[in-house]
């Protein structure tokens, strides 16, 4: 514990209050190191623009693409003008290059996984379902026919957002409110993933479908910090 000195009398701080000053002084650090570093870009921005701007300049009606610029203690800024070609039609280029073509051009085919088979990839792999159906945990929630239809349709498998509803409109306690909205987002995971394999017309079990998944993908889990600083007043 530490010590605090108030009106002449020592007070001894808890350690959860030490840990709740650090954080809170590790969250003033992080804001203020952000705040510096958008000035920094800022500044690294306009010194870009002032060097392109001076490099476009000094490289005009002459066949040269880089300039370069000395400091005082042996440091160089390089511009250097690059052309990025992007095609408006391939179709055309190829009927111009006619049956040379393909020794100019490369075609490739690359498939791309959309945001939500990504969604239901990593959610199967990660095992983030529960066997189940909605109703069943609605009925659980609550006998009342008309709390039943509204839960039906707010239920959306997004936790923070039917944690609250739930405590709205089922008059669940928080703890509560937070478990059952836990298990509805895993049963709506299990019935989205079940009907995306009968729509593809699988034949097989839904547990030959994940490990089918398991085996095929890799999924990685990433955490992001983000911070949130105000300017401040002078």
């Amino acid at each position: 514990m530490a010590d605090v000195v108030q009106n002449g009398l020592v007070a001894l701080k808890t350690p959860e209050e030490c840990q709740a000053e650090q954080i809170k002084a590790y969250v003033d650090e992080y804001a203020a190191l952000a705040l510096e570093a958008g000035r920094i870009k800022e500044r690294i921005d306009w010194l870009k623009g002032f060097f392109e701007t001076l490099a476009t300049d000094d490289l005009k009606d002459t066949k040269l693409l880089t300039a370069s610029y000395w400091g005082n203690q042996n440091s160089r800024v390089t511009v250097t003008n690059a052309a990025s070609v992007k095609p408006v039609s391939l179709t055309m280029v190829k009927e111009l290059l006619g049956k040379i073509a393909g020794d100019f051009i490369k075609t490739e085919t690359t498939d791309t996984m959309t945001a939500p088979c990504k969604k239901l990839l990593a959610m199967a792999a990660q095992g983030s379902y529960t066997e189940g159906s909605l109703d069943s945990v609605i009925g659980q929630i609550s006998a009342d026919p008309k709390i039943q239809a509204t839960l039906r349709k707010k239920l959306k498998g997004r936790w923070d957002r039917d944690k609250a509803m739930l405590m709205k409109v089922a008059g669940l306690p928080e703890q509560e409110a937070s478990d059952w909205a836990y298990l509805a987002a895993e049963v709506i995971n299990w019935e989205w993933l079940t009907q995306v394999l009968q729509a593809a017309g699988w034949k097989g079990s839904p547990q030959e479908a994940i490990d089918i998944i398991r085996a095929a993908v890799i999924v990685e889990e990433t955490i992001k910090v983000g911070i949130e600083a105000e300017t401040p007043k002078v």
